[in-house]
C-alpha cells in the first residue's frame, strides 16, 4: 500500500509571496522524505484571477489519486482551499490535514466567516503557522486537540560578505555612508504599518534612510506621509524588486523592520520574511504582535517592539543608529540563532511528527 502524502496548494512559485515561499518549503520537506514524487504535488503558481480555472482540474486529479490508492494522506495548503475541497475529502474519507495561515481564518465578510465556522471544525487536523493563528483557529470552533502549531522554516542561504553587501547596497541606492539603512520588504498592505512608521517615527530619526521594497495598495499613502513630513529624500519606494536585488537588500541593510499594526479582518499569520532577513544578516525589529511573536524570538533572533507605540520604536531605532558596531554584533548573533531555529529541516521534522509520517 502506498504511504505517499499529497500536498495541494493554490499558492506556489513562480508566483511570489510569503505563502508561496512557505508552500515551496513545505513541499521540499515532504519531497525530501523520499515517499513522495512529483505526481504527489498539485500546485497553482498563477494569479488569483485565474485560480477558479485551475480548481476543477486540481479537484479531479485529487479525486483520482485518492480513489486509485496512490496517496493515503492529503495536506491542504490553506483554509480557503480546504473549504472548497472539503466535499471531496469527506466523500473519499481520506486522511487529511489543513494548514492555517491567519488571514484565511479571520477574513471578515460574514458569509465567509459562517463558512469557516461551519466547515473548518470538521478538519481532523489543523496545522497553524503560529500561536496567534492557532488562537484564531480555536476561536473558529476547532477542538483544541486538533490544532497543532508548526514552527516554520526556510532553506538556509549561504552567507554573503556583509561588508561587501552593505557597500554595494549603499552605492546602488545612494545611501549616505553615515546613515542607518532600514528596510521593509513585502506586499504593502495596511497591517504592515509602513505609513504609520513614516508618519510617526521616521521624521524624528535623523540619519536614517528607509528602503521600502514591494508594491500594494499602501504605496500612495507611504509616499504622501513622506512628503508631509519632509522625509521624501530618506524614503525610497523601490517597488517590486528582482530576486537578486531582494537578496542584496536583506544581506546589506542594517536593520529590517516590520512595524505591523492591528487591522480588523487581517493579521500577520507568521512573518516569514523576517526570518529570511535575519538569516541574511539584517537585524530584525518587528512589532510584538500576532504571528510575528513566533517569527522573532525577542533577544535571540531579533527585537520585538510594542505595536504602534511611537516612543518605543523611536528609542529602539535611535539606539541602533547610535552604536553601529553593537548593531552589527547583534545582527551576527541573531543570524546564527535564526539559522538554528528556523531551518527547513526543523520544520520538516515537525511536519512529519504531526502528520505521522515517521510511524
Amino acid at each position: 500500500m502506498s504511504t505517499a502524502t499529497l500536498f495541494i496548494t493554490r499558492k506556489f512559485p513562480p508566483s511570489v509571496g510569503g505563502m508561496e515561499t512557505l508552500a515551496a518549503d513545505v513541499w521540499a520537506t515532504l519531497e525530501a522524505d523520499g515517499e513522495v514524487g512529483t505526481d504527489r504535488l498539485i500546485a497553482y503558481g498563477g494569479t488569483n484571477r485565474w485560480m477558479p480555472l485551475w480548481l476543477p482540474g486540481a479537484t479531479a486529479r485529487l479525486l483520482w489519486l485518492v480513489l486509485t490508492g496512490r496517496v493515503r494522506h492529503v495536506l491542504v495548503g490553506d483554509v480557503l482551499l480546504y473549504l472548497l475541497l472539503r466535499p471531496v475529502l469527506a466523500l473519499t474519507r481520506v486522511s487529511h490535514a489543513v494548514m492555517a495561515m491567519g488571514k484565511d481564518v479571520v477574513w471578515t465578510p460574514k458569509p465567509y466567516q459562517h463558512w469557516v465556522r461551519a466547515v473548518l471544525p470538521k478538519a481532523p487536523q489543523v496545522l497553524a503557522i503560529s500561536s496567534a493563528t492557532a488562537d484564531t483557529v480555536r476561536a473558529a470552533g476547532v477542538a483544541a486537540e486538533r490544532v497543532h502549531v508548526v514552527r516554520l522554516g526556510v532553506r538556509v542561504p549561504e552567507l554573503r560578505d556583509r561588508a561587501q553587501a552593505r557597500s554595494e547596497l549603499r552605492e546602488r541606492f545612494a545611501v549616505p555612508a553615515d546613515a542607518l539603512t532600514c528596510l521593509t520588504l513585502g506586499r504593502l498592505v495596511r497591517r504592515k504599518g509602513v505609513p504609520w512608521f513614516v508618519d510617526r517615527v521616521l521624521a524624528e530619526l535623523p540619519a536614517v534612510v528607509y528602503l521600502v521594497a514591494g508594491s500594494g495598495p499602501e504605496s500612495d499613502a507611504i509616499a504622501a506621509a513622506a512628503e508631509r513630513h519632509g522625509v521624501a529624500d530618506r524614503v525610497r519606494l523601490l517597488g517590486s524588486v528582482s530576486d537578486d536585488d531582494r537578496e542584496l537588500l536583506m544581506a546589506g541593510a542594517d536593520v529590517f523592520i516590520q512595524p505591523n499594526v492591528r487591522v480588523a479582518g487581517d493579521m500577520e499569520g507568521f512573518g516569514l520574511v523576517a526570518v529570511e532577513a535575519a538569516m541574511r544578516g539584517s537585524l530584525v525589529v518587528a512589532a510584538d504582535l500576532e504571528g510575528l511573536r513566533d517569527a522573532v524570538v525577542d533577544g535571540e533572533t531579533g527585537l520585538l517592539v510594542p505595536s504602534a507605540q511611537v516612543e518605543s520604536w523611536r528609542a529602539v531605532i535611535a539606539d541602533l543608529r547610535s552604536d553601529p558596531d553593537r548593531t552589527e554584533d547583534l545582527a551576527r548573533s541573531f543570524a546564527q540563532r535564526t539559522r538554528e531555529l528556523y531551518s527547513r529541516e526543523r520544520m520538516g521534522a515537525a511536519l512529519r511528527a504531526v502528520l505521522g509520517l515517521d510511524r
